[in-house]
């Protein structure tokens, strides 16, 4: 199905995808997609990992794979040649091809293979965040499923921010290749400046990226720069969204449209939000979402069930097999207020301090409000005598003084938080780290 998009478009002229070093056409793209389908053919209908980076290589690589029916496992092109290798062994690969993405594929075979499904799968590797990354098989036409094809003959022009081997990523691949669009990869390391200079010069219309992403786009990026960018509509997807954000893209954005995506890589597109409010109407629970998703809370977690849903882990994951008709845990925590459902932290982020749950996201939100604080992360500490204390990092606006912005948020917190949720290390940083996958990193600090 991917290889069908590419390859029915080889008479097209149009750019397909703009990188910082290169300008690839439909024509140029279907040509490399030719080349690989002939370099790659003995590896029809076997399980191939595919070192997949933002380039035309790449992508080609990978519509190869599809129109020879091989179970592809997309892999991280920032992985050393050791961790990829390991990937492949435990696996179960028959190869692994695209180590070098600007040359010819560079294969990789491997002895101990495990039978193919011989349908053609696409598996997906979660970000490893939490803990040993779970491998998540769809299909081809699950993944295309939640595609929107639009009405006019316009050729959307897509900014991929996320990283072309995650779910998100082959999504804004699918959604923009789908439409005959062409995809804009800004390099993974490049500051926010280059990021919007990027965006305006290669006049992206559409962009999906986290929260995280786009607060530090707004927050380092000129404004007289990115009021230059086309922008027709913002996505933002694999974060919790909040309205200070939300209100952020719209003073620098006022042209573009607003939407937040639930996904996940297990249950695909969920629902989509665009009122311009943070969080979620309850009325999703009432009825399936327009993307067919069911919606239910147990113990204050979101539980779902989709038709987008995975087809199933691979057999050598390590995760226990899951039928799509199941409640599906998110591990998303969830609160009502009022006619309106908030997410307020990953289950895996909870802080324990003493007994007493805290979530990140809710001392987030009281900081936030701090005049002078431009970002902010909360985290857990170990602490030997509590479990665990609540630390935090700070972005402070550069005309106030550090100290004052320190007094005003353990003032504001006092105010609004229950002691046990109450920062009691603050680290004032330039930026706040991310993970590959684009989020704020919530990793436990020793």
């Amino acid at each position: 199905m991917f290889a069908s998009l590419i390859r029915n478009n080889a008479n097209v002229r149009h750019e397909a995808l703009i990188t910082a070093s290169a300008t690839t056409t439909w024509n140029e793209l279907a040509g490399l997609t030719e080349s690989s389908i002939a370099h790659l053919a003995a590896l029809a209908r076997r399980r191939v990992g595919l070192v997949l980076g933002p380039s035309a290589t790449s992508l080609a690589a990978l519509a190869a794979l599809d129109h020879l029916a091989c179970d592809v496992f997309l892999l991280d092109s920032r992985l050393r040649l050791d961790e990829a290798r390991e990937l492949a062994q435990d696996l179960r690969l028959r190869a692994l091809i695209g180590l070098s993405v600007d040359s010819d594929p560079l294969a990789l075979e491997f002895a101990r293979e495990a039978p193919a499904t011989s349908e053609g799968t696409v598996t997906i590797l979660t970000s490893g965040s939490t803990g040993k990354p779970k491998a998540i098989r769809h299909t081809w036409e699950s993944l295309l499923r939640p595609v929107r094809l639009a009405t006019s003959a316009a050729r959307p022009r897509w900014l991929l921010s996320y990283r072309p081997h995650l779910y998100a990523g082959v999504q804004v691949i699918l959604q923009c290749f789908a439409n005959q669009g062409c995809l804009a990869a800004p390099e993974s390391d490049a500051s926010p400046l280059a990021i919007a200079q990027f965006m305006r010069d290669s006049y992206v219309q559409f962009a999906s990226a986290t929260a995280s992403y786009w607060r530090r786009l707004v927050l380092f990026a000129p404004a007289t720069v990115l009021r230059e960018v086309p922008l027709v509509q913002i996505t933002l997807g694999g974060e919790v969204v909040d309205q200070q954000i939300l209100e952020a893209l719209r003073a620098n954005f006022p042209q573009a449209r607003l939407v937040h995506i639930y996904a996940t890589t297990e249950l695909g597109r969920c629902f989509a939000v665009s009122d311009g409010k943070a969080g979620f109407p309850i009325s999703l629970f009432d009825h399936p979402t327009q993307e067919g998703t069911e919606l239910r809370i147990e113990d204050g977690e979101l539980l779902a069930r989709s038709r987008n849903s995975m087809h199933s882990y691979d057999d050598y994951t390590g995760a226990a097999p899951s039928a799509s008709a199941d409640w599906f845990h998110t591990g998303d925590m969830v609160e009502i207020v009022g006619d309106r459902a908030f997410f307020v932290s990953r289950r895996s982020d909870i802080i324990n301090v003493g007994g007493n749950k805290v979530h990140p996201i809710e001392v987030e939100r009281v900081i936030r409000q701090v005049s002078g604080v431009s970002d902010v992360r909360v985290y857990g500490k170990r602490s030997s005598i509590a479990g665990e204390l609540v630390a935090c990092e700070i972005v402070a606006d550069s005309r106030r003084d550090v100290e004052e912005v320190r007094n005003d948020i353990q003032l504001r917190c006092i105010g609004e938080l229950a002691p046990f949720q109450r920062p009691r290390l603050i680290h004032f940083v330039s930026e706040i780290s991310l993970e590959r996958s684009g989020k704020t990193t919530r990793r436990r600090r020793p």
